[in-house]
């Protein structure tokens, strides 16, 4: 799972670096200045090449899954989607059959820990199911995208600002950083849910 999503990771922080370069360096933020540094980035004997994906595995361990988890959902307490697995997402799905879990696990977990909790022990057991494998995968993937956006937004803004960059353009990129983060944290989160979703229902719908 972390193989495949390796490769959109260290795209994603290539295309941020050459914006980054392209605004703070370069001519600018259009397309042939980014599409310059772009293509050093890209450079098989360039040093930035050769270093991407050590930064890409720094920047992905930065933070741990907790920390991930409050930038994506915005919560500082128990902020992993398996916390409101039983009080908030069973209600969410017409794909779940509540009845039949109720059937199998009531009374539901209140606690957002214990809710969690619960829900971890399911998703080990529908862990090999397509669905939860590939929700799974879009959710670390998102997430781990959202986290390193967060990350990027205040080193990058601020060398933007420092920069000979026009303070058009800088406030331009400023608000990209934001907005980049924004639409990923949200799908993230959406994905997260579906995640929790899709463990739900392979649950309600087995033996």
């Amino acid at each position: 799972m972390k193989s495949k999503n390796a490769l959109y990771l260290w795209t994603f922080v290539g295309v941020n670096f050459a914006v980054f370069f392209a605004v703070t360096i370069g001519s600018g933020l259009d397309y042939s200045s980014i599409q310059h540094f772009w293509q050093r980035i890209l450079a098989k004997n360039g040093f930035i090449a050769a270093c991407m994906p050590l930064v890409v595995v720094v920047l992905n361990g930065i933070l741990g899954d907790v920390a991930k988890a409050r930038f994506v959902f915005w919560r500082w307490s128990n902020p992993l989607p398996g916390c409101r697995a039983f009080s908030k997402l069973i209600h969410a799905d017409p794909r779940i059959d509540v009845a039949r879990l109720k059937e199998k696990h009531a009374p539901f977990p209140r606690a957002a820990k214990d809710q969690n909790a619960l829900w971890f022990n399911l998703y080990k057991k529908h862990s090999a199911a397509i669905t939860v494998i590939e929700g799974h995968r879009l959710y670390l993937l998102t997430r781990d995208m959202a986290s390193m956006s967060a990350l990027f937004v205040l080193p990058f803004s601020l060398f933007a600002g420092l920069s000979s960059a026009e303070t058009g353009t800088a406030w331009l990129y400023v608000l990209a950083l934001l907005l980049q983060y924004a639409f990923i944290a949200t799908a993230a989160r959406n994905y997260g849910n579906r995640f929790v979703k899709n463990v739900l229902t392979e649950e309600s719908h087995s033996k």
